[in-house]
């Protein structure tokens, strides 16, 4: 069953006050999305259009980003740009603390400083694209990464970080415990921990990187649109928070300049919702107590990416400031998204593979064409227009086909084929 808070808080002087440090802490990220955009494999990913299910859902506009190519099929997820990116920081940092020379990401990936940096080693918890992220990045600039995995990581992933030359270990519980596990032995060990979690309003280096990175995602979604000012709803996955906050402020802070820029009397916000497993449902439930709560669900959900026991403290605050809308669904709601996703074209519209922990936005948009009650709580009319982050694409392609009837790899001939015969279709 879906079940929806409408968050009262919203852009109070209270939360805003609480989230202030945090804003202040991520305003510089200018300089990384330059980095990223500098580096040899990035491409910028696409803003979709879909107007033949717009129609069926009875909006004016639905635009989809697509991360379902990011460096490729293989990673194919937002968080391969994160966690690279603040892994450079991290090497940089020790080269110049050991050699007084500040290494640009090309010495690195040449391995001009290979002694030393195979001397640091790094570490994370994560159900697969995170840890994918971080190995990734670990093979790209040498150094050794450790990966620890939860009890549900499906075998899939785990041999995923595998073959980026990831050490693996698994943790005989869920995704906190796995986390805890990585901390401590971070801790213990000298190691670097490489999250967007954030206990301490995202003032430590590490977290700061990630989320500064993630801007990428939102500056090539704010810059696609055609009239940014014009949509009315943004929809983001939950999991602990980092991205959907990452997002509404992102958003948030762009209006803001509008708004300055153009003199208009106040910030035309869109909704901002953010959408979890109901078995994973720490930011519903945070809304609901007006502070950071653990989940009481099970956390066994097909939705692994958003199986989270509890916020990042950090995001919180952000999402508590910002967020409209928290809204639980079931597994059913994000397996429905991603199958409409992928037969789009059997209306008219371009196929897009998305990932089981981000389809929950197409499934919620979906779930309201047919239930006038959550259409009528979320807002919704024949003149809102839409945007939804995809945030990854089939990172297990074996549970993909599993859920969709369809292999990721025949969603993105017939997107291939359509595109040929009808030319792009990105906003």
């Amino acid at each position: 069953m879906t079940s929806h808070y409408l968050n009262s808080k919203r852009l109070t002087k209270e939360t805003e006050t609480e989230a202030a440090p945090c804003v202040q802490n991520l305003q510089h990220w200018r300089d990384a999305v330059a980095e990223i955009q500098a580096w040899p494999e990035y491409e910028p990913q696409p803003l979709r259009s879909l107007p033949v299910l717009a129609k069926h859902i009875g909006i004016t506009k639905l635009l989809f980003k697509d991360e379902s190519r990011r460096y490729g099929t293989n990673l194919a997820s937002f968080k391969a740009i994160g966690a690279p990116y603040a892994l450079y920081k991290i090497l940089a940092r020790e080269v110049r603390k050991r050699v007084g020379v500040s290494p640009s990401s090309a010495d690195l990936r040449c391995g001009k400083y290979r002694e030393i940096t195979q001397q640091v080693t790094v570490c994370v918890s994560t159900d697969g694209n995170q840890g994918r992220g971080l190995a990734y990045g670990a093979k790209l600039f040498g150094c050794p990464c450790v990966i620890y995995i939860h009890r549900e990581v499906s075998p899939y992933r785990t041999q995923r970080l595998k073959d980026l030359g990831a050490t693996v270990l698994r943790v005989d519980g869920d995704q906190k415990a796995a986390a805890d596990r990585a901390r401590e032995d971070a801790r213990m060990n000298g190691w670097h921990f490489v999250s967007s979690t954030s206990w301490n309003d995202f003032d430590g280096q590490v977290p700061q990187d990630v989320m500064n990175a993630y801007m990428v995602v939102v500056r090539e979604a704010i810059e696609a649109v055609e009239n940014v000012q014009h949509i009315t709803h943004v929809l983001v996955c939950g999991g602990t928070g980092s991205i959907s906050s990452r997002i509404f402020l992102g958003f948030y802070s762009h209006l803001q300049e509008v708004h300055l820029h153009q003199g208009l009397d106040q910030i035309g916000l869109p909704r901002f919702v953010v959408i979890e497993p109901s078995e994973a449902d720490c930011l519903l439930e945070s809304a609901k107590n007006g502070s950071p709560q653990m989940s009481k669900g099970s956390l066994s959900t097909l939705m692994a990416g958003l199986a989270c026991r509890a916020p990042s403290p950090a995001a919180w605050k952000v999402l508590s400031w910002l967020a409209s809308d928290f809204v639980a669904v079931p597994d059913s709601v994000a397996v429905a998204g991603m199958r409409a996703l992928a037969n789009a074209e059997r209306t008219g519209d371009l196929p897009i593979v998305c990932g089981e922990s981000s389809a929950s936005t197409m499934g919620l948009l979906l779930e309201t064409s047919r239930d006038t009650l959550l259409r009528e709580k979320l807002g919704l009319s024949s003149d809102s227009q839409v945007l939804l982050f995809g945030l990854e694409g089939a990172t297990d392609p074996e549970m993909y086909q599993k859920l969709v009837g369809l292999t990721s790899e025949a969603v993105f001939d017939a997107q291939s084929l359509y595109i040929c015969q009808k030319g792009q279709v990105d906003n």
